[in-house]
């Protein structure tokens, strides 16, 4: 049984340190659950909300709980919820993971059939904080996951760490790839970003077995670790400064005109020009990096001549989740997923795990609720 209150990291103000709030903790309506959160992982997006250069792509409304990589314990369920989206039973004392809710009547919805592109979803982590349940994001004790949100018990298999990471890195790139389409042994595949994006960008495509693997980024460390998830090659943007420097050292490796597939996974300005600028004639180009930060300009002739393909992806469904889920538990003795994870924080040292990823000192910090020192 969840206590009567319990407490949250909520951002007040961009830029400043967040601050620890208690909250009642909600009673489950019919469809809903509470669950307790038993692990939470700071994403990329983390950072950009906490600067607020998500804008004008979206609307902050402050106060929010921040977050949106987490996994929870089942502490309450509402009438008819107990069963997950794929129809597995649920009871207290199982671990979920939840998508953002989709309004499931928009043609988007329901034509298309991408509830991920929902032009009316309701992200987790960016909904304002200060009307009950509050607690609509990661950085929590407790998690309310409302009616309309699709849900997935997690299998014992994978730990709760990992599930939060797959949640949003891993659920994101599931997608990534698949839109690049049919990555085979004759591919030469580049993926630019080695945050947690490009990471898990790479495990997934080592298993297909492409003729080259490539990952572009920094520092070192993240380097090593693509390396040990399958890349056959990795480039530092430090050793190679400039794109045509980038360029020329992926060239060399590939051969017949450069890389036939490029995921843009790192956000970082100038990356959307240098991807096209590096792909052979008929290659696939998929942006999932980019989340704001305004225009970039792109050399869109070569687009037309050499007959690229430019494809967004972005976010991921339930089903989504479900393959990040399986792709945990299925290779966890082929990778080590703790390379990935960082040091573990309590709620009331979540500025410090943000400033932490900023400084690229980790590369995905652990939030661990039963850390929290309430007056700290």
């Amino acid at each position: 049984m969840a206590p009567l209150t319990a407490v949250a990291a909520v951002l007040e103000r961009f830029n400043e340190p967040l601050t620890l709030m208690e909250f009642e903790v909600p009673r489950a309506e019919p469809g809903a659950l509470v669950v307790k959160i038993d692990a939470a992982t700071v994403c990329g997006s983390d950072l950009h909300i906490w600067a607020n250069h998500l804008g004008p792509t979206y609307t902050l409304p402050l106060p929010l709980v921040l977050g949106h990589e987490m996994v929870g314990e089942i502490v309450e369920l509402g009438s008819g919820a107990d069963l997950d989206s794929l129809g597995n039973s649920l009871r207290v004392g199982d671990r979920v993971v939840w998508a953002n809710e989709a309004c499931g009547h928009c043609y988007v919805c329901t034509i298309e059939r991408e509830p991920r592109l929902c032009p009316a979803r309701k992200f987790v982590g960016l909904t304002n904080a200060e009307r009950p349940p509050h607690f609509v994001g990661a950085f929590a004790e407790y998690g309310y996951v409302f009616p309309g949100q699709q849900r997935l018990r997690v299998d014992e298999a994978v730990l709760s760490e990992w599930a939060s990471a797959g949640s949003c890195a891993l659920r994101t790139v599931i997608n990534t790839v698949a839109a690049a389409g049919g990555i085979d042994f004759l591919d030469s595949v580049v993926i630019q970003g080695a945050g947690p994006l490009g990471l898990f960008s790479a495990a997934i495509v080592s298993t297909l077995n492409p003729k080259h693997l490539i990952v572009v980024g920094a520092p070192d460390d993240r380097l090593r670790v693509a390396e040990a998830w399958g890349a056959t090659h990795t480039i530092s943007i430090a050793e190679y400064p400039t794109a045509e420097a980038r360029r020329d050292a992926i060239a060399a490796i590939t051969g017949r005109g450069g890389p036939s597939v490029a995921l843009e996974v790192s956000g970082a300005p100038g990356a959307v020009a240098e991807g096209v600028a590096m792909l052979r004639a008929n290659g696939r180009y998929v942006l999932s990096g980019t989340l704001g930060g305004g225009p970039q300009p792109i050399d869109m002739s070569r687009v037309t001549t050499r007959g690229l393909h430019l494809t967004g992806s972005m976010s991921g469904d339930i089903d989504s989740y479900f393959k990040a889920m399986e792709f945990l538990g299925k290779f966890r003795d082929r990778f080590d997923w703790g390379l990935m994870l960082g040091n573990r924080y309590g709620l009331h040292q979540v500025t410090e795990a943000l400033e932490s990823m900023g400084s690229m000192r980790e590369i995905k910090p652990v939030l661990d609720p039963r850390l929290t020192v309430r007056n700290a």
